[in-house]
């Protein structure tokens, strides 16, 4: 009799320990191969003060994309389907109305299932700041813009690097985008120029956000507003941190940075920031300011945030059937719409 009662609970508790095991396996792996020295080379150096905050327009905004695509190549990235580099490129018109050249930096990896390979979870992140401003009382007058958006940019980086070596079984596109704080230019761009049919980008986890003033938590800007938030949930626990959604929806935050492009199509994209639980001194005092330095970054707790994105976006590109927006939804309509869901 005891040994039938041990067989029903092995059989019963199986597949429930080979589901654990394989979160573990994820999270051992993501510990190993996503490292904070990585982190901290890529943010040190696009947010150094020889790139002067990497205005559009200007050399370094160019040297911020070079060294992005050079860190795809380095890792194997594929460029998307029908280009030869990893650039996308497209015209800004600046407020003296002349016009310069953009680009968004957009690399690949294919899936490892054959049946799931042709959707697509978009991994991104704005890699332009606002350049050089007005001096601080000190002298600053470069706004080196590390939180906004070096944090993200090197996560999405060690997102390529991570999934090229562990590939999901859906395919993944990495994009950074060019001259979103002049108005989200360069994911608009892409969201009416996408490198892969809209309707085959199943989900967009965006990185964007003012900084940090609690490094027990992740903020994921519509964390109960698609199927994922249990997924966000346990991937950040499984760092020792806590997800929290916006605590500020009246400042209307899901639909202020890149994500919204993609929302409007109706595919599911929070925002993955930094943790914060105000808005107050402790961002602003950061927040497109010149004291957004690398040196001021707690980077213990950027390697746990980076390693928790990743970890979510794997979860979400393995997830037999993909997340969507949560019933009532304000965008629930055009994905209903876009994915040709029966009701």
């Amino acid at each position: 009799m005891k040994r039938l009662m041990y067989t029903f609970m092995f059989a019963f508790l199986s597949p429930w320990l080979f589901s654990c095991s394989q979160a573990q396996n994820s999270v051992n792996q993501i510990e190993a191969r996503v490292s904070q020295d990585d982190l901290e080379l890529n943010i040190h150096f696009l947010s150094s003060d020889e790139l002067r905050g990497r205005a559009t327009g200007t050399p370094e905004i160019d040297i911020s994309a070079k060294y992005i695509a050079d860190w795809f190549t380095a890792y194997d990235v594929s460029t998307a389907p029908g280009y030869d580099s990893y650039f996308q490129e497209f015209d800004v018109t600046m407020r003296d109305s002349s016009i310069v050249k953009s680009k968004n930096v957009i690399g690949l990896i294919e899936g490892s299932d054959p049946a799931l390979r042709d959707e697509y979870v978009l991994l991104a992140a704005h890699y332009d700041h606002v350049g050089v401003g007005p001096a601080t009382a000190e002298g600053d007058s470069i706004y080196n813009g590390a939180r906004d958006n070096a944090v993200g940019v090197a996560t999405v980086m060690a997102a390529g690097k991570y999934f090229t070596e562990h590939p999901p079984k859906r395919s993944v596109i990495f994009a950074l985008w060019g001259a979103e704080e002049l108005g989200l230019i360069g994911s608009g761009y892409f969201a009416e120029n996408p490198v892969v049919p809209l309707d085959q980008i199943v989900y967009n986890l965006n990185i964007d956000g003012a900084g940090y003033n609690d490094t027990t938590k992740v903020t994921v800007v519509g964390l109960e507003r698609t199927d994922a938030e249990s997924i966000f949930e346990s991937s950040v626990q499984a760092f020792g941190l806590e997800a929290i959604p916006s605590p500020v929806p009246e400042l209307g935050l899901f639909n202020r940075s890149d994500n919204v492009h993609f929302a409007r199509k109706g595919i599911p994209a929070p925002t993955f920031s930094l943790g914060f639980t105000a808005f107050d001194e402790d961002i602003q005092y950061y927040y497109h300011q010149p004291t957004d330095e690398s040196d001021t970054i707690n980077f213990d707790y950027i390697t746990d945030y980076a390693r928790a994105y990743i970890l979510s976006a794997q979860q979400i590109a393995n997830a037999a059937d993909a997340p969507f927006w949560s019933p009532g939804d304000e965008y629930e309509d055009e994905g209903i719409q876009l994915y040709g869901i029966m009701e």
